[in-house]
């Protein structure tokens, strides 16, 4: 393996959903306290949103039923984005039902990407990595502002190139995954 390629795993490790799913989790969490959220309600939502679908992906794993990591396989993906729609759909419901307007409207807009990441899924192979860098993207510039923020495009680019460079992705994946997610998550946060 040649450094540009282990430089290329490390990005995708490092940079994976699996870590930055939680931290957007956070960040959304974090603007709602600052609106009166309380922490137990942050709990059920670290359980239902990152949790469960962290162990069922594990239990998938050791399964067999999901191969690597990566969910190289399109088809192997089905379950446990269904799943974490169904977990996640749980936590919006949640934020409705206590009142948590913003926070209900965040999450809304988050839940509709995952189930049109989820349903372009069923026919194409969309890249996970490159639409989570982008939410990622546009959340924090959003709410915190360009100007603190503009250097998550640079990851974003580093992200795309390494999921391309370890032939996990082409390019037409992690460009379109990265510009539904800005693109939707953008026009959302700006519609709330």
């Amino acid at each position: 393996m040649n450094w540009e390629t282990k430089i290329a795993w490390v990005v995708s490790r490092v940079f994976d959903p699996v870590v930055e799913i939680p931290i957007l989790l956070a960040g959304t969490v974090y603007y709602a306290l600052s609106n009166g959220l309380r922490w137990r309600f942050f709990s059920l939502l670290l359980v239902v949103d990152a949790i469960l679908p962290a162990m069922f992906m594990l239990y998938q794993l050791k399964t067999g039923k999901v191969k690597d990591w990566d969910m190289t396989k399109r088809k192997e993906r089905f379950e446990l984005y269904f799943f974490t729609i169904f977990a996640h759909l749980f936590g919006v419901v949640a934020a409705y039902a206590v009142g948590k307007q913003a926070l209900f409207e965040i999450l809304l807009i988050m839940w509709s990407l995952a189930v049109v990441f989820a349903l372009i899924t069923l026919f194409w192979k969309i890249s996970v990595h490159a639409g989570t860098n982008a939410v990622l993207v546009a959340f924090f510039n959003h709410f915190y502002g360009w100007d603190k923020y503009w250097w998550l495009v640079g990851i974003l680019a580093l992200v795309l190139w390494s999921r391309v460079v370890i032939k996990k992705h082409s390019w037409s994946q992690v460009l379109i995954g990265a510009g539904v997610a800005l693109g939707w998550v953008s026009l959302g946060l700006q519609m709330i």
